[in-house]
């Protein structure tokens, strides 16, 4: 079983850490790459606009982030992957609810749709990336509640 560390770096919005740990390694089956380890690391728009500014070169916030790290020499074999889930982005696209769980599920799909090596550059590219994402969380029906929401 893959291990999948989840790092908590916002606060506004609870998240079920075991129901995303599992969705997590069912997309990492779905997308078909070999990873050592992979880690979640859940921030807010203010969290993540950094990270988009180092990682990609973007300015502000953004969905999702995927980086892989190659394995070093005398390392277990296998890639370890970090997908930055921004939550807040995930609660307002959703608007809230069932919605954002789906959304946040959408966003952890297309993270493992780059790990699987496609690439959304392109209008014909992201409407491949799109289909395939929604195939696989349909095949994962239904997706589980991944905000905890409160009372």
């Amino acid at each position: 079983m893959i291990p999948v560390d989840i790092v908590r770096n916002q606060r506004a919005f609870r998240v079920n850490a075991r129901a995303l740990r599992a969705l997590a390694r069912a997309l990492a089956v779905k997308a078909g790459r070999p990873l050592r380890d992979i880690t979640l690391i859940l921030v807010d728009d203010e969290g993540i606009a950094p990270i988009n500014a180092a990682a990609v070169g973007h300015t502000g916030a953004t969905d999702v982030i995927t980086i892989v790290y190659p394995s070093l020499p005398g390392e277990e074999p296998g890639d370890s992957a970090e997908i930055v889930l921004n939550v807040e982005c995930a609660w307002k696209q959703g608007g809230g609810g069932e919605g954002a769980n789906r959304e946040l599920a959408y966003y952890l799909a297309h993270a493992f749709d780059h790990l699987a090596g496609h690439d959304d550059a392109t209008p014909a590219a992201r409407t491949s990336m799109h289909r395939r994402e929604r195939r696989w969380l349909d095949d994962l029906s239904p997706i589980p509640a991944l905000f905890v929401l409160h009372s």
